[in-house]
């Protein structure tokens, strides 16, 4: 007994000694953990990258083991058909959105005068702004439209200007991001190549270290598993249709680049809420430079393309193996972007679905 309470004492007394050498030499303290933090995440980048990338593995190797049986030439087969599947579908991406995201950008930074009033023109004619303003009470001749585009215009040409200059001050880091992303690609092979390996140790340390939580936290971590893979997969199903969608009613409309804002509208829509608006915000942005007649179509399009996938689409392909209910995808958006930016954005919704599964598993028992 006296035993216990002197372990006790001695663990209350380290935990004090922590917590005061914290307080005290806090910025000493910040900046060690930020340099370990920086550390690391080559390899939290890469062990994010092999769960993913494991997900493709799995099916190239459920595949082949249907052709063959040697299971250490299929497990170097699937990494490699995994990987290069991983990396043409990223290089294929980014090489048809970036060039139009180019190409608009110059467009906006030498816009022509002439251009923005045959705009303003044809919005006149319209009759769009009168509607706008009788709606809204407002007296439209005291508003000098044209003054108001052209302080946008110069706004966007500066910002695009301090853009350009904050890239060419970050060049100097690019070796070391070259060195980041190596060391994040090797050990997420490492993992690929030695999963089963790494499961079994993380079974011994368990079994040694928690024996009598051992089960509990394997059936967590399946849990999770399960929620974040389905979550995955679904989410580029979705994506993926509501992309193909979209290009197809473009095309029927005669939509000025409808490849590149259908493939850019599929890949925000991997973002969970604010994606669908910020796929609508640039590829609108991508159009005005075409024809603002056509803009307006394309926001109705997209519009109504995206209540059809969120109403029909949606709730059987990502509702039913995520089971989070709206209200609290919502909350998780917020509080995970709140707290971890875009990162938190992503992972929000598989950790909360998991969070309420367990939550809702346990009141079923004590009930």
């Amino acid at each position: 007994m006296n035993n216990i309470k002197k372990k006790y004492i001695a663990y209350i007394v380290v935990a004090t000694i922590i917590v005061y050498a914290t307080v005290r030499y806090f910025g000493t303290v910040e900046r060690y953990i930020l340099r370990v933090t920086n550390t690391l995440m080559p390899f939290v980048a890469g062990a994010m990258m092999a769960y993913i990338i494991n997900i493709l593995m799995d099916a190239y190797e459920d595949l082949l083991l249907k052709k063959f049986h040697n299971k250490k030439i299929i497990r170097a087969v699937s990494i490699v058909l995994s990987i290069f599947t991983f990396v043409l579908v990223i290089v294929l991406l980014l090489g048809l959105i970036i060039p139009q995201l180019v190409k608009i950008m110059f467009s906006i930074m030498y816009t022509d005068p002439g251009d923005i009033k045959k705009i303003i023109e044809s919005i006149s004619k319209n009759n769009i702004v009168d509607k706008i303003a009788d709606i809204m009470n407002v007296d439209i001749n005291n508003i000098d439209i044209s003054g108001y585009v052209t302080k946008l215009i110069h706004s966007v040409m500066s910002s695009v200007g301090n853009i350009l200059m904050g890239v060419i001050s970050k060049i100097s880091g690019f070796f070391n991001t070259v060195i980041s992303v190596f060391m994040a690609v090797v050990f997420a092979l490492y993992i690929l190549v030695d999963k089963e390996r790494i499961a079994v140790q993380g079974d011994k340390l368990l079994r040694a270290f928690l024996p009598s939580k051992r089960d509990t936290v394997i059936d967590v971590l399946s849990i999770f598993n399960k929620s974040f893979r389905n979550y995955f997969i679904s989410q580029v199903k979705e994506a993926i249709i509501l992309g193909v969608l979209l290009y197809i009613v473009m095309l029927i409309a005669r939509l000025p680049y409808a490849s590149s804002i259908s493939i850019l509208v599929g890949v925000t829509a991997l973002i969970p809420v604010i994606g669908a608006y910020a796929g609508l915000f640039i590829g609108a942005l991508m159009i005005i430079t075409k024809s603002f007649s056509s803009m307006v179509i394309f926001i109705i399009v997209h519009t109504l393309v995206q209540q059809f996938e969120n109403n029909i689409i949606y709730p059987r392909v990502v509702g039913s193996s995520v089971g989070l209910p709206g209200m609290w995808v919502i909350v998780a958006v917020a509080l995970g972007g709140s707290l971890f930016g875009i990162f938190g954005v992503f992972v929000a919704v598989p950790v909360a679905a998991s969070l309420y599964f367990i939550l809702r598993r346990e009141t079923l028992k004590r009930l």
